[in-house]
């Protein structure tokens, strides 16, 4: 009885697995501008997240002081990394004794200006 040593019919041959990666790698490249697309709109949703926190952060901090010190309460900008914290405090509006109290998160995403705005109205005690 005579052995063959020869190749048999097990195994892939290396063509064969060059010719499968490279019907892979161009069905992977359809997929692409998908993934793309995908970390985009993740990220956009980041950023709204944060500024919806800050923003709600901010208004917390604003109904916590006492009423009379509103008006002296600083309103320079706050900025945490990409985005931008307003508050604004009209007294008197809407009525006397009233408060309306206005916290804007702004950031730049695409070339657009995006705006994230938080109101209430709080009253004298």
């Amino acid at each position: 009885m005579a052995n063959c040593h020869g190749r048999g019919d097990t195994g892939f041959t290396l063509v064969e697995v060059m010719v499968s990666l490279v019907i892979f790698m161009i069905a992977s490249m359809g997929l692409l501008p998908l993934l793309i697309t995908n970390l985009q709109v993740n990220h956009a949703n980041s950023l709204h997240a944060q500024a919806r926190r800050l923003a709600g952060e901010m208004m917390a901090e604003l109904q916590v002081v006492d009423y009379a010190s509103l008006p002296m309460v600083a309103a320079a900008p706050l900025s945490v990394a990409q985005i931008e914290i307003l508050h604004q405090v009209e007294q008197d509006t809407p009525r006397p004794d009233q408060s309306r109290l206005t916290v804007t998160a702004r950031w730049q995403q695409q070339g657009r200006t995006r705006d994230y705005r938080l109101q209430t109205i709080r009253s004298a005690p």
